[in-house]
């Protein structure tokens, strides 16, 4: 008996150290399960895209003209609210008109007198045509009527010039606005003596604004060789939509388009200058804003666009954490474009399909294992939709 129970201390004995060792070697597994970092990967894919390049610009009124006086006297009012819209053919200043009224009244006298004079060689040089036939004066006699009727005609034209000048000098005591626009604060005052090619004021028009910029030579050659790859598009420069980013970083809610190209490179910068239009309907944009022109192309690509928070940067540059198909962490140096809403365009270092990490990675250093979840990221206007939805 005592055998018997020293036999089965034994087995019994075994059991526990082979139960102990195997529950000793399950544990690290378990762990190692347990401890593998969990991080949200998204599939680089391929999605259609319309390139953008984005070109610093300066806004240009389309009419900006200086006003000024074309004739001399004292200013006597100023009639304009300074900084205000004005129509065309509004009233801006008035200038004294009496030395120039004299003028005119004078100018009229002097017509009268070139009138009479002109009646009176009318009738003398009819009176010796019907002289002359019968003898009673000379052929000299009446060349010098002749003369005469030629010279006071000329006479009356001159007077009439002279009239219509001086009409046109006593308009001018009035200044009117050439066109609709805003106006600038009045460079004359009430009282200031006037001369002519003195600036009195500006007016701009700003409706449409005007955005001159300059594109690099070759960006321009790469785009006409890209629109005669596409010939079904039938799309001309002057097609291409232009949006705004406005200094405070606001997208300008008109869409504008190319109005002008010019007909030469210049040479010192090697770009081309170009000028967009918009109607700035709530004449928003004033002139002299540098802003940002957005210029979306009418070709359709196909990249590789993955979420903006994928990516990291260090001293080699940006880069992503891919997962290799046994879900380990690879660190991989990439090219960026573009920027497509939340999304980056990816112009090399990773290919269609690769999994990459968009959240968790923190956790994670290239070499290790992780349990990735695939999770697709939803532009901030689908986000936002759904959360108004929910609420």
């Amino acid at each position: 008996m005592v055998r018997v129970g020293n036999s089965w201390m034994k087995i019994s004995l075994v059991l526990s150290v082979m139960l102990f060792g195997a529950a000793c070697s399950d544990a690290p597994q378990q762990q190692a399960a347990q401890s593998l970092p969990s991080v949200i990967v998204n599939t680089a894919e391929l999605k259609e895209i319309r390139p953008m390049s984005e070109i610093v610009g300066r806004t240009r009124a389309s009419e900006d003209v200086v006003i000024k006086s074309q004739i001399q006297g004292q200013l006597l009012k100023r009639v304009f609210a300074e900084g205000q819209d004005v129509a065309a053919g509004d009233l801006l200043f008035e200038i004294d008109p009496s030395t120039y009224e004299a003028k005119l009244a004078q100018q009229k006298a002097v017509l009268k007198q070139a009138i009479a004079s002109k009646d009176v060689a009318i009738m003398n040089w009819q009176r010796g045509k019907r002289l002359l036939p019968d003898g009673m004066i000379s052929a000299q006699d009446m060349d010098e009527l002749t003369s005469r009727k030629l010279t006071t005609e000329a006479g009356v034209v001159e007077a009439e010039a002279a009239l219509e000048a001086a009409e046109l000098q006593l308009s001018y005591t009035k200044v009117y606005a050439p066109i609709s626009g805003r106006i600038s604060s009045s460079k004359v005052s009430t009282g200031d003596i006037i001369t002519p090619q003195t600036e009195m004021a500006s007016l701009v028009q700003l409706q449409p604004m005007r955005v001159n910029f300059q594109v690099a030579e070759k960006s321009l050659i790469s785009f006409q060789q890209e629109l005669a790859k596409n010939p079904n598009l039938n799309v001309k420069i002057e097609d291409v939509v232009i949006k705004l980013r406005l200094p405070n970083d606001t997208i300008f809610d008109e869409i504008g388009h190319i109005d002008f190209i010019s007909n030469r490179v210049d040479a010192a910068t090697g770009t081309l200058e170009l000028r967009a239009s918009f109607d700035n309907a709530n004449s928003l944009l004033l002139p002299g804003l540098f802003v940002t022109l957005i210029v979306e192309s009418p070709v359709v690509e196909k990249a590789i666009l993955i979420p903006q928070a994928s990516v990291q940067e260090d001293q080699q540059g940006r880069f992503v954490m891919v997962l290799t198909s046994e879900n380990k962490v690879e660190k991989r140096v990439i090219e960026l474009g573009e920027r497509f809403g939340i999304d980056w365009r990816v112009l090399s270092g990773l290919k269609q399909g690769e999994r990459i990490v968009v959240d968790g990675l923190q956790k994670i250093r290239p070499g290790i294992q992780v349990d990735a979840v695939e999770q697709d990221v939803k532009p901030f206007e689908e986000l936002n939709k759904s959360n108004a939805d929910a609420s």
